[in-house]
């Protein structure tokens, strides 16, 4: 596979690629939307300190591993296109906690179940993996794989702008992480109709159905 293939939308495959990349993205824009609003946070919040920051990053990484596990046992079982859907649509609910949560405490608990956005990754893999050939899956997934990085690079360039020019004020940080949340949540629902699980579904609901993935 050529990297020029890319642009060849009109391939079912490729759309796909591109579906898929779009939602990891958004996924991680989301999981890494606070790194750049901590200055905000901590001066328009007076009940928050540098030591909550420093607690909530690392309870954006708690359960991330543990979730990916069970995400994948999900995925052997109703496939990445329900799976990813419904967890960009599932992750924007304690997105949108943290976003207006009023205590340290909230912050916190919103932002540990928000670590399990992250494993959006592992259902990317596995759709890229339903959709190429066994020849072309390393570039299709090496392909896919690298937006995460771009969706939280994107997060830290744009979300301060957004915080700070378009909404303002001292909860400009706040609306800007809800609506990287609406933003997720309503590409899960576009993302639902937009692809199937590779390029014969019943084929693979057949598989799920006999336990043969």
């Amino acid at each position: 596979m050529h990297a020029k293939e890319l642009l060849e939308v009109e391939r079912r495959d490729i759309r796909a690629l591109h579906y898929t990349w779009i939602a990891f993205f958004l996924t991680f824009y989301v999981w890494f939307n606070m790194a750049p609003l901590a200055t905000s946070m901590l001066e328009a919040e007076s009940y928050l300190t540098s030591e909550h920051i420093k607690l909530f990053l690392i309870a954006n990484v708690a359960l991330t591993i543990p979730g990916r596990v069970v995400v994948g046992m999900a995925l052997d079982r109703f496939g990445p296109r329900r799976v990813f859907s419904i967890l960009m649509v599932v992750m924007a609910i304690p997105t949108w906690f943290f976003a207006f949560g009023d205590s340290a405490m909230q912050l916190f608990v919103a932002r540990l179940f928000m670590s399990i956005v992250g494993a959006g990754f592992v259902v990317g893999i596995h759709m890229t993996a339903l959709w190429f050939k066994p020849k072309d899956i390393g570039f299709a997934e090496g392909f896919y794989a690298g937006w995460g990085n771009f969706g939280s690079a994107a997060a830290a360039i744009t979300i301060p702008t957004v915080a700070l020019q378009f909404f303002g004020g001292d909860d400009g940080w706040r609306w800007a992480i809800a609506l990287s949340g609406l933003l997720m949540a309503a590409y899960g629902v576009a993302y639902w109709f937009l692809i199937t699980d590779g390029p014969d579904p019943c084929r693979q609901s057949r598989r799920l159905k006999l336990g043969r993935f």
